[in-house]
């Protein structure tokens, strides 16, 4: 009977805390979703204060601690059709290209076929001083090659859809002379990773596209990414804008995919990025080891293919792209277990602040909002120093003129545009993304800055 008793008497023991520990367990899910709750509501609202100075108009996915937290889109896929921003849209994602070039180069060394200290000269022996330029030079951007952007005729090609030989690339910078010895400084250049696509064919017997499909995008399943976004064919392809508001809507071009190639012609999803993320947490393309050396910094934080940053004392793996109607941001803290994708089919330099702003939310650090700029008013007087007439280094003259207490720029004989003071010397336009500034130097002639997107001009004063 005791026997019994004792049986019974533990069985209810067993259930009562069965009964408790389910309980607890049930209460730790519902603190987790109401959490995470708090987090979707303060990460959208981070996005729509960002929106609502249009530097925002995309797709945004957050994933902490094994889960999807946050994945929404916002704006206009096709302003013009009326067509929404979608989780499924596909957007070009410009320099963040370069750490699947990267990646690529990385696995080649992990398999042999190269080393990170190899001069270019072994796989493009007649490259200039190829023999002091090595793989690990072009990775890390240290190597001293010259910018292409910086080549004029680059940079009209880059608005053509012309198709652009590999030779042809190559002669943009190929024969310029180095800007410092290779190894000794940071300075970031596409030409780097456009000889690093180079290298990539030569090392494998593919095209560099075919070897990037090979080695990441079959394995990891991204079947919505590609190459060649002029030739694409969907109905979730963003339209690029460079600008986009409620009220207006600027078209831009595509640019040339031949040229931009390894440095940044890749076109994706989030949820495809998202692949690519646990790809690289869970070392299925490259080795824990391979993965490390790729995210240590080399000079001024810059990896194999990734900036580096020390964030609230945890180490922060991100890269991000900007082109005329695209911009993108990848960020990864592994230990945390933590990925922010941010894709805009705008062009936005407030993305990666954007971003970090989100980390900083899911991290509980503190941080600001964006607000929408305001104008200020400037005296009379210093309202006259603005005024003339600036010569652009194209022939063009920029026309600053005050009328009733009021500035206004002129694009030769463009119609007048009233400029906005946001603080003395800064000026903005009104429902633009256009920034102007003057410099005053004394003995100097006067300058203004028009900074649009990604271009900048500057004027001096007749």
């Amino acid at each position: 009977m005791r026997h019994q008793s004792y049986i019974f008497v533990l069985g209810c023991m067993i259930f009562m805390f069965s009964t408790f520990s389910s309980s607890l367990k049930a209460q730790a899910n519902s603190n987790v979703s109401n959490i995470n709750q708090e987090r979707k509501k303060e990460i959208d609202s981070i996005i729509k204060a960002y929106a609502a100075i249009n530097k925002f108009n995309g797709t945004a996915l957050v994933h902490y601690q094994n889960k999807t937290i946050f994945e929404r889109s916002y704006g206009w896929q096709n302003a013009e059709k009326k067509i929404p921003n979608q989780d499924k849209s596909i957007y070009q994602i410009a320099s963040l290209t370069k750490s699947f070039t990267a990646l690529t180069i990385v696995k080649l060394g992990e398999e042999g076929k190269l080393s990170f200290k190899d001069p270019i000269s072994k796989f493009i022996p007649d490259y200039p001083r190829g023999k002091e330029i090595t793989i690990e030079h072009l990775l890390t951007h240290s190597s001293g090659i010259y910018e292409a952007l910086r080549n004029k005729e680059y940079f009209r090609l880059l608005h053509t859809g012309e198709t652009i030989t590999k030779s042809k690339e190559l002669s943009f910078f190929k024969d310029e002379p180095l800007d410092f010895e290779p190894g000794t400084q940071f300075s970031y250049t596409n030409s780097g990773y456009i000889l690093l696509g180079v290298i990539i064919e030569k090392v494998t017997g593919l095209y560099y596209e075919d070897a990037v499909r090979k080695i990441i995008l079959n394995p990891l399943k991204m079947t919505h990414t590609g190459f060649d976004y002029l030739a694409l064919k969907s109905p979730y392809k963003t339209v690029p804008y460079s600008y986009i508001s409620k009220t207006k809507q600027d078209k831009t071009e595509i640019w040339n995919p031949t040229l931009t190639g390894p440095a940044g012609q890749i076109y994706s999803t989030a949820e495809d990025l998202y692949k690519y993320y646990k790809g690289l947490r869970d070392y299925t393309i490259v080795s824990k080891e391979s993965f490390k050396k790729a995210t240590t910094p080399y000079l001024s934080g810059y990896a194999y293919g990734w900036f580096v940053d020390d964030l609230y004392g945890k180490k922060l793996i991100n890269h991000g792209g900007n082109i005329e109607g695209s911009t993108s941001y990848f960020a990864m803290l592994p230990d945390e277990d933590l990925c922010i994708i941010l894709l805009n089919n705008i062009t936005s330099k407030k993305l990666e602040k954007a971003g970090n702003t989100i980390l900083a939310s899911i991290l509980r650090q503190p941080y600001t909002l964006p607000q929408p700029k305001k104008e200020i008013t400037l005296s009379a007087d210093l309202l006259k120093k603005y005024v003339g007439n600036y010569a652009l280094s194209d022939d063009h003259v920029i026309h600053i003129l005050n009328e009733n207490g009021q500035l206004f720029i002129q694009n030769d004989n463009d119609p007048k545009v009233r400029m906005l003071a946001e603080k003395e010397d800064v000026f903005f336009l009104q429902d633009d993304d256009t920034e102007i500034s003057f410099t005053f130097k004394k003995g100097e002639k006067d300058v203004v800055m028009i900074k649009k997107g990604l271009s900048s001009k500057t004027a001096e004063k007749l």
